[in-house]
């Protein structure tokens, strides 16, 4: 276990002062849909929870804790290290991402983006307004941050005009759908999940076979938003055989997070044992959630092929770059 109080204030702080958990190039939040043309403004909008462009950045920080768990039996030096470091230096400087996860960030969510427009979806992007919902802080407990934030969320979302919000993973869903109507008065928006419109739209591929392929459910998806049929007749629909793991739907088992930033070697060791559970099935894993992805594939190494739902999709539409 490393530093774990001092981990949980460093996320607090970074959010009230920044508005994400940890440091990001603010810009690094939208530039992902620079050259695709996106309106402003339709019938829904997109507002991304910045989880895709921000596990990267997460990636980094856990790699960055990982020293401390190898380096420190006992942990408790980590604790008063990590948090002379994270009130002395600028986080920024540490928590540098790869610049091939930010790739597979931005391809993702230029294919969601592809998807909604083939499949004839009015929407617009939030641009500078687009964020980070706060999840993370009611997932560890601080629900008084969690609500402050949220009330911020919902004034930006409004003062850009929506009212209909297209969401595109479970956390952001989750918190939007069934937690800010809990802590924010008033809270008028109705929230979508772009798979969810993406099935009612429907997806034709033409007669093609894309293989077999496991699907991974995420939690909030699966247990709490009930968006768990849409995934798979989205895959089948595009040509993929979909076989499901031994825990699967509600039964789903956790990928590790998002406990990894706390406690990166029982991450490691619950996403080694779901991984090996899905690489029973097939070698390609579908995930339908950032964080999901970041925590399988970090220990899937050559054995499996880790993807995002939404590049599977696009491929079998001729969408990908």
């Amino acid at each position: 276990m490393v530093a774990v109080r001092e981990v949980l204030e460093l996320v607090v702080e970074n959010t009230r002062r920044t508005g994400f958990p940890v440091p990001i190039d603010r810009r690094e939040v939208f530039s992902w849909a620079d050259g695709l043309g996106l309106p402003r403004s339709g019938e829904y909008y997109l507002y991304t929870g910045a989880l895709y462009q921000l596990v990267p950045y997460i990636n980094s920080l856990v790699r960055w804790l990982e020293g401390f768990e190898k380096r420190r039996t006992t942990g408790r030096l980590a604790l008063r290290v990590a948090k002379a470091v994270s009130k002395a230096l600028d986080l920024s400087k540490i928590v540098r991402p790869d610049p091939g996860e930010v790739e597979v960030s931005r391809r993702v969510l230029r294919s969601i983006a592809r998807l909604l427009s083939k499949s004839g979806v009015s929407y617009g992007y939030l641009y500078e307004r687009d964020g980070y919902s706060g999840i993370l802080l009611y997932d560890l407990g601080f629900v008084d941050v969690f609500a402050e934030h949220a009330g911020k969320v919902y004034k930006a979302l409004r003062e850009a005009g929506a009212r209909k919000v297209l969401t595109i993973d479970p956390h952001t869903t989750h918190a939007l759908r069934t937690l800010y109507p809990k802590y924010v008065d008033g809270y008028d928006l109705e929230v979508y999940n772009y798979l969810e419109l993406l099935a009612e739209k429907g997806i034709e591929a033409g007669d093609r076979s894309g293989g077999r392929v496991v699907i991974h459910d995420p939690c909030y998806y699966a247990r709490y938003e009930d968006v768990l049929e849409q995934p798979r007749v989205l895959l089948r629909s595009s040509g993929y055989e979909v076989v499901e793991p031994r825990r699967t739907g509600r039964m789903t088992y956790c990928c590790g997070g998002p406990v990894e930033a706390l406690s990166p070697a029982l991450a490691r060791r619950v996403a080694e044992t779901r991984l090996q559970e899905l690489a029973e099935k097939s070698d390609r894993v579908v995930t339908l959630c950032p964080i999901c992805y970041a925590n399988l594939s970090r220990v899937a190494g050559g054995r499996v092929v880790v993807r995002d739902i939404a590049l599977y999709l696009a491929e079998a539409l001729g969408l990908e770059e």
